[in-house]
């Protein structure tokens, strides 16, 4: 990606782009952090034949990753500015390229909340090939190809706008999956819906 950049951006697009990285990494650690926490919560009560409990977990971790996500992309469109402010304070230009790739690169936050929560639901009821595949898609698979084509069309535009459009496309095939996986979660134990989902003790 950064070679991409500094060919059709220069430095300060790379610089741009360190940026807007270390202004959204801490939003993707939480919601990846959220994703591990109901990990093996999932996995215990899908092996356990729970899946009541398996889905009211599940539900739980893509509202709260999605609302995380809503909320950090509330900040990018509305005070872009501010954010890049926090890394650059006297650089124009700079900050002017900031600005708009923070608004590019954060376009379709809202969904990646949920896309990592969905390919991680595969990897904790034991589907590892099919979670590792939709863990790729957005980072390998189809992002490469949009950074390699959507320059020679579009300029550096083209490669901030392969990151969000990357993250609609996975979005998409996870949805597909997801919810055909999620709709075979057949709830038919008694008083399992009364039951809360509750997470292990810790053994530290």
């Amino acid at each position: 990606m950064n070679t991409q950049f500094i060919r059709h951006g220069g430095d300060i697009s790379v610089g741009a782009m360190g940026i807007v990285h270390s202004s959204t990494i801490m939003l993707v650690m939480t919601i990846i952090s959220i994703n591990m926490a109901i990990q093996p919560i999932v996995g215990f009560n899908y092996s356990a034949g729970l899946y009541c409990r398996v889905k009211e977990a599940v539900l739980m971790a893509v509202k709260y990753a999605t609302l995380i996500a809503i909320g950090g992309w509330l900040i990018c469109m509305l005070i872009p500015g501010a954010v890049i402010s926090v890394f650059n304070t006297d650089n124009m230009e700079l900050r002017e390229a900031g600005v708009n790739g923070l608004r590019i690169y954060c376009a379709v936050l809202p969904v990646v909340g949920y896309q990592i929560i969905a390919s991680s639901y595969f990897q904790a009821i034991g589907k590892a090939k099919l979670a590792t595949l939709l863990s790729m898609l957005r980072q390998i698979i189809v992002l490469l190809p949009l950074i390699i084509i959507l320059p020679r069309f579009m300029g550096v535009q083209g490669v901030w706008i392969a990151n969000p459009l990357s993250d609609i496309i996975a979005a998409v095939v996870s949805f597909i999956f997801f919810r055909r996986e999620f709709r075979k979660l057949i709830c038919d134990k008694p008083g399992e819906h009364s039951e809360p989902v509750s997470v292990p003790a810790s053994t530290y």
